[in-house]
């Protein structure tokens, strides 16, 4: 399709309009040309068009690289046509050129769309890209084009990142070599060059920040690229030139340049290049400590006095973290010696440790402006490394080594701290809280289990007299900050923390839910949902609905008024904190009425945008877990809460709001089970919408789906007769396990409708059900499929026979239950795993072996001994890799997001059944069956048993049938 270069121009002006209508209209169109083909390359060549007005080019250049991430491999969204072949090769042809020849806005466009097409095609895909960076970049730094150099730069350091965060495999270290062998050498060339350019003008006085900016910005991509070529090990290149590249990084560490520094910007662009040089010889250290060794004590010198001289300042931040990062490193390394001369640590303490620890003024403007950012960096142990966490962090490495020395020194800075509070709380507040901070952040994590300790201080004595009086401060809206370190103390240690001092500070906690800081009032609930998972030697919970009942109608009441507070809406801390209580309290009716009505008027609210998806996952979660304790208790509430809850669900269904529909069929799925039968009629109605195939066609459905299906067959079997409902359901059988992804979620359908149909109703679709699993098997086999089709088969035959189970898979091919016996049943046995399922085959596949003739004929036996081998490898099996435990609730990462993913509710979860209640152990199962069956031909199983079980299962047949009193076979 030809592309009018003047009317793509007016569409991309358009775009830029203010008012709506136009630019509405000039996007729509270009959505619907960008399903044409080469309509990337007519957009490419309208950026390089130059006589056309910037602002028009760098929206076309932002459009393409929107393009290019959408549609350069191909997408599971049918609604964008990929980009042909062709058109990407003459893509590849144009674009490095043209990227190197534009503005700097441009550029930075097109060297992101480039190292997009880099992430999916270079190298292999692109052998000559490499070759044409590294010529262009000659070219660039013999005339000293610095715009050039740094485009060149930029897209090397892209499309080099990805040494850094992939695995090392062999297809990656073949790329890292060809990268290697091709841009080692030049970019050493590009340093040293850019080097003595600075040098020389530094030198002479004659540079300005105009001159020196371009300058400093290619040695800090040059360094960025250095970090990603030598992540993965050490390249013999730069093992060979480690002198040249280690003289000039220390020199940025060690040289001042006041052109730059006398400005925030410019210092800003030095400190970046410092920064990006710790990173690298922290890499060094950490990956090739042997051949750094001799540069070692130059750098932690140069670090050492250069975080002397960097100010508290956020602006540089990100040097004194990666600073301070270095000197971590070589505290753990085998050169901590460095830390051992008197008075080094003391003054680690006093010069680094407390002045990053103390807060400073934009911390308290985060408190204030944006708590959850606060939150993750404090609380949370977020991505971003504070100067607060790396400096305690440094401590930590020190004490790796010099533990006695650095419990001393820091217990005496803390007792400090606390004497200046003490003195003058009002204006030394700070004091106590860095003190605070020293003990949490110091203290460490027990192997196993959530509990932490700390040698720094005593902790109930701490507790009683540093924290407890900020607990029962009377005003929750003083000292915010003190406040919630005094939490934040309190959540991290509330293993060690007595019970019945917990139970007496309850009501306090409870309080502080009103404090008007949102960091408080989220601080206040984590402690409290924290306290509630504390658990007590044996698994037992610490805190019963007992403990919570006296406080119980103020603290819910509390939680769901903090939610008011302006930006705590939506607050996770609090949300979750609800559901933890009401997965701890009894939910009598008077609770149970407020609580329902406070979380389905949130619901009706962040159904019209959906914005948190971990707060909404947690108010879920709620709703479940309220339905579940409260209609356990007292199942005349249904009515009530199905009057809450059905217009918040049919407004979900109605409106299709994607982000809830799992989360609504799971509810629905609760309460179906819940009810008694028969089922009402508006329950039919959406039985009606989940048969409909329109309901099946998003994948993230399919589990929350299943999951209301089941519910329906389990309460409603006598429904299935009616209406073709059978044969519909089946169908959606079918569609799921033909397909890998949901083959499983097929199964779940299958297993309910053997286990709560009887045989007749069932018998004339068994034929349309073993044709689906035998295709699906023969086509698209794998380990998964076998497995639950062991666990089907198995079902089958403990619920309705083995006359029927064989004679059922013969009537659709003659003689494929032995192939299925020997192929597939016997070999796999020993891979089912989980006390149910492991219990339900081993029993079916002993009474295949000891309740049916077929496999005693002389012709079969064999095969009876190979089954009876594998049952007893499956039984034998160490109990743990058998049985599991109840999993707690998982906590919902911070990554969560409205995806394709399915996230299970864990309190609406399928209450596992077993179709096998009447047998409690199914060792002894195998013992008395073998043993009635020895009585029918005594003598006759020894010889088989020798010659089919190995010597181990022989043994563990014997301790089977020895430990149940039975004789042995």
């Amino acid at each position: 399709m030809e592309y009018n270069p003047e009317f793509l121009s007016r569409c991309f002006l358009h775009t830029l309009s203010p008012q709506p209508e136009p630019r509405r209209a000039a996007e729509s169109k270009l959505t619907e040309l960008a399903n044409h083909p080469n309509y990337a390359l007519a957009v490419l060549r309208l950026v390089a068009e130059q006589s056309i007005d910037e602002q028009i080019r760098h929206a076309a250049a932002v459009n393409f690289k929107n393009h290019l991430r959408s549609r350069w491999v191909p997408s599971l969204d049918s609604s964008f046509t990929p980009i042909l072949d062709s058109e990407k090769d003459q893509i590849k042809i144009l674009i490095v050129n043209l990227m190197l020849s534009s503005t700097p806005r441009i550029q930075s466009q097109l060297s992101e769309s480039l190292s997009l097409i880099g992430q999916h095609d270079f190298p292999k895909s692109w052998p000559t890209l490499l070759p044409e960076l590294v010529s262009n970049l000659r070219a660039a730094s013999q005339s000293d084009n610095y715009a050039s150099i740094n485009g060149i730069l930029g897209t090397a350091n892209s499309i080099f990142k990805k040494f850094r965060y992939q695995y090392k495999t062999n297809d990656l270290l073949i790329d890292l070599k060809y990268c290697l062998d091709n841009f080692s050498a030049p970019l050493l060339e590009m340093f040293l060059r850019t080097a003595a350019l600075i040098d020389s003008m530094v030198g002479s006085g004659g540079g300005s920040p105009v001159t020196l900016k371009p300058l400093f910005e290619s040695q800090r991509l040059c360094c960025r690229v250095f970090y990603s070529l030598n992540f993965q090990e050490l390249p013999e290149f730069f093992e060979d030139h480690m002198k040249e590249w280690m003289t000039e990084f220390k020199k940025y560490l060690v040289n001042n340049y006041p052109v730059l520094e006398s400005s925030a910007e410019g210092l800003g662009l030095v400190d970046e290049l410092r920064a990006a040089v710790c990173e690298n010889i922290s890499l060094y250290m950490e990956k090739n400590e042997e051949e750094f060794k001799d540069y070692l004590n130059d750098f932690a010198q140069a670090v050492w006095t250069l975080l002397g001289k960097v100010s508290q300042s956020s602006s540089r931040d990100s040097l004194a973290v990666m600073a301070i990062k270095f000197l971590t490193t070589v505290s753990t390394s085998v050169h901590h010696t460095l830390f051992a001369g008197d008075g080094v640590i003391p003054q680690i303490c006093q010069s680094i440790v407390i002045p990053n620890v103390r807060l400073r003024d934009e911390d308290e403007e985060l408190f204030e402006m944006n708590y959850i950012e606060f939150i993750r960096r404090d609380m949370e142990g977020s991505d971003v490394d504070t100067r607060r966490r790396i400096a305690c962090e440094l401590l930590k490495g020190i004490a790796t080594n010099y533990k006695q020395q650095v419990i001393s020194i820091v217990s005496v800075q803390i007792q400090n701290l606390l004497t200046s509070y003490a003195a003058n709380p009002a204006a030394n507040w700070k004091d106590k809280d860095c003190a605070i901070y020293l003990v949490v952040s110091l203290s460490t994590k027990k192997t196993g289990g959530n509990s932490v300790s700390t040698d720094l201080v005593d902790v109930q004595s701490f507790f009683g007299s540093v924290i407890v009086p900020e607990l029962q401060s009377q005003d929750v809206n003083a000292f915010l900050m003190l406040k919630a370190g005094a939490l934040k103390f309190f959540t991290m240690f509330r293993n060690q923390i007595p019970k019945h001092l917990v139970l007496q500070l309850f009501p306090y906690l409870t309080q502080f839910l009103g404090a008007e800081s949102n960091v408080v009032h989220s601080y206040a609930a984590s402690c409290i949902e924290k306290l509630l998972l504390v658990k007590d030697e044996g698994g037992r919970s610490r805190y019963t609905s007992a403990d919570v009942a006296p406080n119980l109608p103020v603290l819910m009441n509390n939680l769901f008024t903090a939610l008011r507070f302006p930006e705590s809406e939506e607050n996770q801390y609090i949300m979750k904190s609800i559901m933890r209580v009401l997965g701890v309290a009894e939910i009598t009716p008077e609770i149970a009425g407020p609580c329902i009505a406070g979380l389905t008027s949130i619901l009706a609210e962040v159904c019209k945008n959906p914005k948190n998806p971990i707060f909404n996952h947690y108010l879920f979660e709620s709703v479940a877990v309220l339905v579940r304790r409260a209609c356990e208790r007292d199942i005349s509430l249904i009515p009530s809460f199905e009057t809450s809850l059905f217009p918040i669900l049919q407004e979900i269904l109605g409106n299709d709001v994607t982000e809830f529909l799992p989360y609504a069929f799971q509810l629905l799925a609760q309460l179906v089970e819940l009810n008694r039968p028969p089922i009402s009629d508006i329950y039919m109605e959406i039985f009606k919408l989940l048969l409909s195939p329109d309901s099946w066609t998003r994948n993230s459905n399919v589990p929350a789906l299943v999951r209301l299906l089941q519910a329906f067959l389990e309460k409603a079997p006598e429904k299935l007769n009616q209406e073709e409902r059978l044969a519909q359901v089946l169908g959606i059988f079918n569609r799921l396990v033909s397909v890998p992804s949901t083959d499983e979620q097929g199964f779940f359908v299958l297993n309910t409708v053997i286990e709560n149909l009887d045989y007749g109703v069932i018998a004339p679709y068994v034929g349309h059900i073993w044709n689906a699993l035998f295709t699906r098997l023969q086509s698209k086999r794998t380990v998964k499929y076998i497995k639950y089709l062991l666990i089907f088969i198995s079902l089958f035959l403990v619920r309705h026979g083995f006359a029927n189970l064989v004679d059922s898979m013969n009537s659709v091919q003659a003689g494929i239950f032995l192939v299925i016996l020997e192929q597939f049943w016997i070999p796999n046995l020993k891979l089912i795993t989980g006390p149910i399922e492991v219990k339900l085959v081993s029993v079916a596949s002993t009474r295949l072996i000891c309740e049916s003739l077929t496999l005693l004929d002389a012709g079969a036996v064999r095969n009876w001994g190979k089954m009876l081998d594998s049952i007893v490898t499956l039984l034998s099996r160490p109990e743990e890799d058998r049985v599991g435990d109840e999993p707690e609730m998982p906590d919902i990462a911070e990554n969560t997001g409205y995806t394709v993913a399915f996230v299970n509710l864990y309190n609406a979860g399928k209450k596992e059944e077993d179709p096998l209640k009447n047998i409690k152990d199914p060792r002894e199962f195998l013992a008395t069956s073998l043993a009635e069956l020895s009585t029918l031909s005594p003598g006759r199983f020894p010889q088989i048993i020798s010659e089919n079980l190995d010597p181990a299962n022989q043994a563990a047949l014997h301790q089977i049938c020895s430990t149940y009193n039975c004789p042995v076979v």
